[in-house]
């Protein structure tokens, strides 16, 4: 009985919390970014990175999100003249806009 108890006592030690905590964080690049924009992004983005975009108009900031090769989403202003020139490329796919949860 005294090694259960010891084992017990062992298990519910605040040394172990760290290590449990860790155990059950989900990793980030499981978890997808948010649906919705909360700043544009003022440089301008080259062309040739972009793979890519959605839109994100029910939003309470309306954006362009363009995806680059590296899975990276930009958020853009979709008021904006070089925005609108990338959109109108036919090269540049439509991709599905995410579902707010």
């Amino acid at each position: 009985m005294k090694v259960s108890a010891a084992a017990l006592s062992l298990l519910s030690s605040p040394l172990l919390l760290p290590f449990t905590a860790r155990q059950v964080k989900i990793p980030e690049s499981v978890n997808p970014p948010p649906a919705c924009c909360l700043k544009y992004h003022e440089k301008v983005l080259p062309k040739k990175v972009v793979v890519r975009y959605r839109k994100a108009l029910n939003c309470y900031l309306p954006a362009i999100i363009f995806i680059t090769r590296r899975k990276r989403e930009i958020c853009t202003n979709p008021n904006n003249e070089r925005v609108q020139e990338y959109i109108k490329d036919p090269r540049l796919p439509l991709h599905p806009s995410r579902k707010l949860v």
